[in-house]
């Protein structure tokens, strides 16, 4: 079982069938290495491996997330932080980690753990890191908002898999930081997605790689199938899907959304915000969401991201 198995619960377990991909067969995993120039990828810390497993586990309570982040100086001093914030601020100040749990509660704990610690397994001084570590968290908050609109998928599952969806992009800007700028540069017009330009450099794209790395990592199957198919087009059949919208075109909605708002993206990128204002109503249509109620999601998801985004910045 995966770290991550436990956040899933039982809508998962009756997918997840549905929502499996063949594995990265031996000699796609060793091209991969081969292009991003490594041996192997690198084992996930024990110190991470207990706060995922943590973060999965439905059945932690108060006490157990406090042991963990006690073993943590720094996970413990943000914390802290964060519980103080206007945000989950609750009259009196937090002044340790037992009372800066409470405050935050476990469900918003779970999801600046799992955030904290795959950030800390993706460390990279690259100026580009920021962009893309934005538009992840944009994506797995809006994700966990559209999860609401949706029957089949948990926010827990929704948060992780908008999270992660470009875990490819980390990867290859933290390998071949140089090339990859080339990437964003091409892409920043509008004129070719991102796995059209990083073809085109790399002869690989991020959900290969993002695919690779999360079955090494042991994510659950069905954050696999969405990193895996985030990008393929959305069901030619409308009727009445969306209330049944698998992980990975709940995923496709948000990525779109995100980038329709240009979140996580500098000016530069305007040509790439308004390729994505066009995909915009069909995203928003799939999830369930109508014309009429779509400007009230948007400013809802725009103003949490705002409140929400600075707490998942956990320093490396």
């Amino acid at each position: 079982m995966g770290f991550f198995s436990g956040m899933l619960g039982n809508k998962s377990a009756k997918t997840k069938s549905a929502t499996s991909l063949p594995r990265t067969s031996t000699a796609t995993a060793t091209r991969i290495k081969n292009i991003l120039g490594i041996r192997e990828l690198e084992s996930m810390p024990m110190q991470a491996a207990r706060a995922f497993q943590l973060a999965s586990d439905p059945k932690a309570n108060a006490a157990d997330f406090v042991k963990v982040i006690e073993q943590d100086e720094a996970l413990g001093s943000k914390i802290i932080r964060v519980a103080n914030s206007v945000y989950f601020f609750r009259g009196t100040k937090a002044t340790d980690i037992e009372k800066a749990v409470n405050n935050i509660g476990l469900n918003e704990l779970r999801c600046l753990l799992t955030a904290s610690m795959l950030k800390s397994l993706l460390i990279s001084k690259h100026p580009l890191r920021k962009q893309l570590w934005a538009n992840a968290i944009a994506v797995g908050i809006c994700c966990r908002n559209l999860s609401r609109t949706v029957e089949n998928v948990g926010s827990g599952e929704a948060f992780l898999a908008g999270l992660v969806h470009d875990i490819g992009k980390l990867v290859m800007l933290r390998k071949l930081g140089n090339l990859y700028e080339k990437v964003l540069a091409r892409v920043s017009f509008g004129e070719l997605t991102f796995t059209q330009a990083e073809e085109e450099l790399f002869e690989t794209n991020h959900i290969e790689i993002g695919k690779w790395v999360a079955e090494s990592w042991n994510f659950p199957d069905p954050v696999i199938y969405a990193i895996g198919k985030h990008h393929d087009p959305f069901p030619k059949d409308e009727g009445n899907k969306e209330r049944h919208c698998d992980l990975a075109m709940l995923v496709k909605s948000a990525d779109i959304i995100a980038h329709a708002k240009g979140l996580g993206h500098p000016s530069a990128f305007r040509g790439f915000q308004r390729m994505h204002e066009e995909q915009l109503a069909v995203a928003l249509a799939r999830v369930g969401i109508l014309e009429a109620n779509s400007a009230s999601f948007l400013n809802n998801f725009l103003k949490e991201y705002e409140e929400e985004a600075s707490m998942f910045e956990m320093e490396n």
